[in-house]
């Protein structure tokens, strides 16, 4: 009898990550792929889920012929915007079985294994939400619209900043001076590239400015502390709409954490586990309820 594999797909804006376990809960392998959000088209979060899931098979030491063997729980951003869910139900994938959620849904479901509590997302974008008993959605409605506090907004806002050093309205710094070199120093380019650059695009100078506020950077620092006020500002709402508990998670979280204001910080808990997990638990829920277990 061949042996039955879990993979949990954790597929955002800016990366798509995998993790293949045993049946019993022995990790085999973990792959990392470029962004799998649905705002992509269906061939390029495809792509990037097989990506990841081919490192994984790597480092497990497993070839591709095993994928018929694999129960697929996966979380792709992007999964409420138009037909989006309609077209993965076309992609013909190579998995046993596949079951397909919004990346927030994983990460909740990994933070509480489906226990009561709510999550914050601190990511490319921005949400906070809960699912259990009913669903409790705060912000995430989109970059530029929403999202405050995201690796997008982050970088909109160091954008704009490196602008305003331009025309004296604040102080030159090395931080501003590297953002500008991506442009040239030239306002004109930066118009340009706006004019199709996507969320994931601005998310990409977050990297920049968590640099130079370990680096001591007051500017940089002070756009961290802003994005934390603001995602503090979602934790609360969750809060307020009736989550018991909250946690937040996110490849932001590490770098925004510390500037949360105590208050909020004092309420908030950890996560029992990453999105990957809980796309293993959905997997493994969701065929045992095909299997009548």
């Amino acid at each position: 009898m061949a042996a039955t594999f879990y993979l949990g797909v954790d597929g955002g804006g800016t990366r798509c990550r995998a993790r293949l376990e045993t049946a019993h809960g022995v990790v085999l392998g973990c792959g990392l792929a470029g962004p799998a959000s649905m705002r992509f088209g269906l061939d390029a979060a495809t792509g990037s889920i097989m990506a990841a899931t081919r490192q994984a098979l790597s480092e497990a030491g497993l070839s591709e012929g095993v994928l018929g063997d694999v129960y697929a729980g996966i979380g792709l951003a992007g999964t409420g915007h138009l037909g989006a869910r309609q077209a993965l139900e076309t992609w013909r994938h190579p998995f046993a079985k596949a079951w397909f959620e919004g990346d927030g849904y994983l990460a909740w479901l990994g933070a509480f294994g489906g226990e009561e509590g709510g999550i914050v997302v601190c990511g490319t974008g921005s949400i906070g939400i809960t699912y259990k008993g009913r669903t409790i959605r705060v912000g995430g409605y989109g970059f530029p619209v929403s999202d405050e506090g995201s690796g997008a907004h982050i970088g909109l806002n160091a954008i704009r900043y490196a602008l305003r050093t331009l025309d004296g309205r604040a102080t030159s710094t090395a931080f501003a001076k590297e953002i500008l070199e991506r442009f040239s120093s030239d306002p004109a380019v930066v118009i340009r590239w706006s004019e199709t650059a996507s969320a994931t695009d601005y998310a990409a100078f977050a990297a920049i400015v968590i640099r130079h506020a370990a680096e001591g950077e007051p500017a940089a620092t002070n756009l961290l502390r802003d994005a934390a006020v603001h995602i503090a500002g979602l934790t609360e709402a969750v809060l307020a709409r009736g989550a018991p508990r909250v946690a937040l998670v996110g490849g932001l979280v590490e770098f925004l954490k510390p500037h949360i204001p105590a208050a909020t910080a004092a309420r908030l808990t950890e996560p029992l586990a990453d999105a990957m997990a809980g796309g293993i638990l959905m997997a493994k829920e969701r065929r045992g309820l095909e299997l009548g277990a």
